[in-house]
């Protein structure tokens, strides 16, 4: 059964949009965080695990 799609009205797309900037805002301010050395070290752990794994 396919479904059917209503149409997407000016105030969604607004919306949208609005989200889309705030999530774009959001994500450029965690990618400037710097990282804790304790969270690199365990990246770095697992890393190691995994090739030894494989």
């Amino acid at each position: 059964m396919a479904k059917q799609s209503s149409p997407v009205t000016d105030q969604e797309t607004r919306i949208g949009r609005r989200v889309n900037r705030q999530v774009s805002v959001l994500l450029n301010e965690i990618e400037k965080e710097e990282v804790p050395d304790r969270l690199l070290e365990l990246a770095r752990e697992l890393q190691k695990a995994l090739g030894e794994k494989a």
